[in-house]
C-alpha cells in the first residue's frame, strides 16, 4: 500500500548534514510516510551516506541523478517520482521537530478545501545557535483570501505539505524557463514561489493555503546563503512570477520570461536597479544581524530604506499580514 505522505529530500554535496536531518524525519510522532532522498550529482560522498541511512530504515529510498540537474529539476523529479498523494519537502540540512509531520498532515486532512498546509521555522546557523523564527504564509482563510483577491504573490516555506495532484495539474516546477548562453538556471530561482502561486489559483474554487503558527521546523541558515551573489536574478524570476501571476487572473496569457524582460522600458529597469540594491543591502543587514555586527545591521537598514523606502514598508506589512 502507498504511504500517506512522501518527504522528499533532495541533496546536493549534504554528506555532513543529512543524516542529522533523516534522523529527525525517522523519528517523526507519525510514521505513515517514504523518505525520497535524491541526489544532485554531489562531489562528495553524500550517495554513499544516503545509502547507508537506507539499510538502517525501509522507508528511505534513494535516487541519484546523472550530473547536476538544479534544484527544479531535482524537486520535479521528486514531485513525478512520489508515491504519496500528499507530498512535502525537506532541505537536506534542515532538522524536524517530532511533530511536524503530524501536525501538517491532519491538518490538510481535517479540510478539503485546503490546498496546502504550511508553519512557522526557526532559522539557525548551527545547532544551539538560533536567528529567530521565520512566520510566512496565511494564517487564516481570510488572509489568503485577501492575499488571492489583491493578486498578491504567496510565500509559503518549502517544507509546505500539499497535494501531488494540484501541483501536477498546474504544471509543477517549470523547467527550463530561460535558456541562455550563460548557463543561469532561472529555473532554480524562487522555484517554490513560483508553485505556490500557480497553485494559489485555486483560490477561484474557495480553496485556500494556510499557515500553522507553530515552529515545526528548524531551517538552517548558513552564513554563506545570505550572498547577495544571485539577488538581481532571483530579483527579476519574482516580478516575473508576478506578471504572470496577475494576468492569470485577468484571462490573459502569460509573457516568457524572455518576453516580459523586453518589456520593461527605461524607467522600469532603473526602478528594478533601485529595488535590486535595497533588497541587497536588505540582505546584508541579515547577514551583520547573524553575526551580531549591530553597527553594520543600522547602516545596511538604513541604506536600504533609502533605495527604496517601500521595501522597508513591504517587509513590516508582510509580517503583519500573515498574523
Amino acid at each position: 500500500m502507498s504511504p500517506a505522505v512522501s518527504i522528499v529530500v533532495c541533496c546536493y554535496n549534504a554528506a555532513q548534514t543529512v543524516p542529522r536531518t533523516l534522523e529527525s524525519l525517522r523519528t517523526q510522532l507519525f510514521n505513515d510516510f517514504e523518505i525520497l532522498a535524491i541526489d544532485d550529482g554531489s562531489k562528495d560522498h553524500t550517495i554513499a551516506v544516503l545509502h547507508d541511512c537506507a539499510t538502517r530504515d525501509s522507508r528511505l529510498r534513494v535516487l541519484e541523478n546523472l550530473g547536476n540537474r538544479g534544484t527544479a529539476f531535482t524537486r520535479q523529479r521528486g514531485l513525478e517520482e512520489a508515491c504519496a498523494d500528499l507530498v512535502m519537502f525537506v532541505d537536506a540540512d534542515d532538522i524536524a521537530d517530532p511533530a511536524l509531520v503530524a501536525r501538517l498532515h491532519e491538518t490538510l486532512i481535517g479540510d478539503i478545501n485546503l490546498i496546502g498546509v504550511g508553519c512557522y521555522t526557526t532559522y539557525f546557523v548551527e545547532e544551539g545557535k538560533d536567528l529567530g523564527t521565520q512566520r510566512v504564509g496565511p494564517e487564516s482563510r481570510a488572509t489568503f483570501e485577501r492575499i488571492y483577491r489583491e493578486a498578491k504573490l504567496l510565500f509559503m516555506v518549502p517544507v509546505t505539505l500539499f497535494h501531488k495532484v494540484d501541483a501536477l495539474a498546474v504544471g509543477g516546477y517549470r523547467q527550463a524557463v530561460m535558456p541562455n548562453a550563460e548557463g543561469i538556471r532561472y529555473e532554480d530561482f524562487s522555484e517554490d514561489l513560483d508553485l505556490w502561486c500557480r497553485m494559489s489559483d485555486l483560490g477561484a474554487e474557495g480553496r485556500y493555503f494556510l499557515t500553522l503558527p507553530e515552529s515545526l521546523l528548524r531551517y538552517r541558515k548558513p552564513l554563506d546563503s545570505l550572498s547577495t551573489q544571485n539577488l538581481a536574478h532571483m530579483q527579476l524570476k519574482m516580478r516575473w512570477i508576478k506578471d504572470c501571476l496577475r494576468r492569470r487572473r485577468a484571462g490573459a496569457v502569460e509573457r516568457s520570461l524572455n518576453e516580459f524582460i523586453a518589456s520593461r522600458g527605461p524607467h522600469q529597469r532603473f526602478n528594478d536597479w533601485r529595488v535590486d540594491k535595497a533588497a541587497g543591502f536588505y540582505k546584508k543587514a541579515g547577514f551583520a544581524y547573524a553575526r551580531r555586527h549591530f553597527a553594520k545591521l543600522s547602516w545596511y537598514l538604513v541604506w536600504s530604506g533609502v533605495m527604496s523606502p517601500k521595501l522597508i514598508r513591504q517587509k513590516i506589512a508582510m509580517q503583519r499580514l500573515n498574523r
